[in-house]
């Protein structure tokens, strides 16, 4: 992470204008999380790990329905990393919490164990190396667990100047995701559109 540099709200919110941000972006992904918590059933995750968490809504609804021994996160915006630890706060007794400041690079040594199941919603398009990440999360994914990724299937041509992710910059983003993820030693079990119009894949270890 680089110090000093001006990032787009979208990718890491900050300030008053980020807090608002953070939950109108919450509030509009409020089915696609819903569609998320359906897919963990059956992996019904002890050991959760999320990629973006955000304002930490997900990672809330993931505790109160399935109550892991460990959540862990990481999220690039210091705001929603506060904003996150103040809701979760309260679950600290039944589940250990680790939420660390960093995005999906951290993941080159952080955490060292496996988890149930990995969730990335809306934080693809913000990966600069995925193939590296892919690579980096199917060793940490156990063998009965599940990758679960919620991508954006409309950027605006603005958004591509900015936007890191080699593979959403592509002109076929779907396409070479699912090829990234094959290439990593995973087994698409999932993929549709959303009603929100985003898209929704589901991954297990090949």
């Amino acid at each position: 992470m680089s110090d000093g540099l001006k990032f787009p709200q979208p990718m890491r919110p900050s300030g008053f204008g980020g807090r608002i941000f953070g939950y109108l972006m919450e509030w509009f992904a409020a089915p696609n999380y819903r569609w998320v918590m359906a897919q963990l059933e059956p992996a019904a995750p002890r050991y959760y790990l999320e990629i973006g968490f955000g304002t930490g809504r997900l990672a809330q609804l993931v505790a109160n329905r399935f109550a892991p021994v460990l959540l862990c996160g990481v999220d690039p915006s210091e705001l929603m990393c506060a904003t996150a630890m103040r809701r979760l706060h309260r679950f600290e007794a039944q589940s250990k919490l680790h939420l660390r400041l960093g995005d999906d690079t951290l993941l080159a040594n952080w955490p060292d164990r496996a988890f149930d199941a990995i969730v990335a919603s809306h934080s693809f398009q913000f990966w600069s190396d995925p193939a590296t990440t892919f690579s980096r999360l199917r060793a940490r994914l156990t063998p009965t667990g599940r990758l679960i990724l919620v991508v954006r299937r409309h950027i605006s041509k603005d958004v591509m100047g900015w936007i890191p992710n080699p593979i959403t910059k592509s002109a076929d983003e779907l396409g070479g995701l699912r090829s990234a993820l094959s290439a990593a030693g995973f087994r698409i079990v999932r993929d549709e559109k959303l009603k929100t119009g985003s898209h929704g894949i589901v991954a297990v270890c090949a």
